[in-house]
């Protein structure tokens, strides 16, 4: 039997989640989707969803983290998991806390005692769940599905404060980010009509969607204030969406938050929270279901 290729798996990820949302816009199913950039032409939008009443939705799909969480999620994936790729029986994820490996690098002295140690633990000695020391943490390690023969990474991270501060090299890493994919977003969108929505799914950022994209009696999160910074009413993005899917695990005693492994692990719908809408264009949400 044929195995997905990660692209395909990816691609398929991608559908679901633009799909899902198109669901809370409207109760109509489209009459078509099409996939723009199907052929790697990064320089296109995701999707392209028609409707039968003639409406048109244009959608772009980003995630939006910092260089630390995906530098650290390739090493992971690299020295880690791909030596135990198919030798462990279901589906096992590794616990890591971002905080422990600075800059996001993972060292290949340290993979390989980890691979090594859950190779006796796990695939020799068959424990369904084991805690490995490092650095004065415990990396816990749990069987979270009986099908599949792999090991999943999954960062960790406590819950941010809800007064980011701005002036923190964390906080101006994202802001970059954010830069760069407003920037491509709006290349993307140049020759295309309909409603242009760029949704960001900020599961991977460390940021909260309440805390940080959301309004309060204070006024509006960070995310909002950095959006209306750098959006004007000439952008070709109509719409700006963050959905966030908010996956707790408890590591150590204290709750924490998962940036990666989603897809591996029991998950509620993702939360939308609109943070930027072009002036004078109406609210493209018809109904609300979480």
């Amino acid at each position: 039997m044929l195995r997905k290729s990660n692209e395909d798996e990816n691609s398929a990820v991608e559908l679901e989640q633009a799909k899902h949302f198109m669901r809370q816009v409207t109760p109509h199913e489209p009459s078509r989707i099409k996939r723009l950039d199907k052929k790697k032409d990064r320089k296109r939008p995701d999707f392209a969803f028609y409707y039968a009443s003639g409406q048109r939705y244009i959608l772009e799909l980003k995630r939006w983290l910092t260089p630390e969480v995906r530098q650290l999620q390739a090493q992971l994936e690299k020295g880690i998991a791909k030596p135990l790729q198919d030798r462990l029986d279901g589906t096992f994820a590794l616990y890591i806390p971002l905080e422990k490996f600075e800059d996001g690098r993972l060292p290949p002295d340290v993979a390989r005692q980890l691979v090594s140690e859950i190779e006796q633990r796990c695939l020799v000695s068959g424990l369904l769940e084991h805690t490995i020391q490092y650095k004065g943490a415990s990396l816990s390690v749990r069987k979270v599905r009986d099908d599949g023969h792999r090991l999943v990474p999954v960062i960790t991270v406590p819950e941010l404060p809800l007064y980011l501060d701005e002036n923190s090299q964390e906080a101006k890493a994202l802001l970059n980010e954010l830069k760069n994919i407003l920037s491509a977003t709006e290349g993307k969108f140049r020759c295309y009509r309909g409603k242009r929505v760029l949704l960001m799914d900020i599961s991977q950022s460390v940021l909260d969607i309440d805390y940080h994209a959301g309004t309060s009696k204070e006024g509006p999160g960070i995310v909002k204030k950095w959006v209306a910074a750098l959006l004007k009413p000439s952008t070709r993005i109509d719409y700006l969406y963050l959905t966030q899917y908010r996956v707790w695990v408890s590591v150590g005693g204290s709750r924490r938050r998962m940036v990666t492994g989603h897809k591996y692990v029991d998950r509620p719908s993702p939360r939308y929270e609109e943070v930027w809408r072009k002036p004078g264009l109406p609210l493209i949400r018809s109904f609300f279901t979480v």
